[in-house]
């Protein structure tokens, strides 16, 4: 099965695309954010050209007063939208931190996705790593 990550944020969302064969995630695009509906629409069409079956999404987790329940509510009803219009199956996974590790693999590693492909790819790479008991590649 082929699956989207995302990396939802208010004014650009990251996408990373896997598989549960390779079990390796990969940085695949950014949206930019004008309209939620268009965004929607975006994403649907994505799922239909790379024939994704499920989608997981960071959610901000609070660590401390890191991550404000505002962005939290935002998000859950961008995932409750997600789900209403894809049809599909939407699974959570926690995104602390991963903007910084994005930002770590273009300094450090050279890395050449954009920092919100990255931080997707992140996402998803932890769901495959934790759904198959891999060991974490960063």
């Amino acid at each position: 099965m082929r699956y989207l990550g995302i990396d939802y944020g208010l004014k650009k969302i990251g996408l990373a695309i896997g598989d549960d064969e390779s079990k390796i995630a990969s940085p695949f695009d950014v949206i930019y954010v004008i309209d939620v509906i268009k965004v929607i629409k975006v994403i649907k069409d994505l799922i239909a050209e790379e024939g994704i079956g499920e989608i997981v999404i960071g959610v901000p987790k609070k660590v401390g007063d890191f991550h404000s329940g505002a962005q939290l509510e935002i998000t859950q009803n961008f995932i409750k939208l997600l789900k209403s219009e894809s049809g599909l199956k939407v699974r959570e996974v926690d995104e602390s931190y991963t903007s910084k590790e994005s930002q770590r693999l273009q300094q450090e590693e050279g890395a050449t996705a954009r920092e919100d492909a990255l931080a997707a790819m992140l996402i998803l790479q932890a769901f495959f790593n934790e759904n198959y008991n891999l060991q974490p590649t960063t």
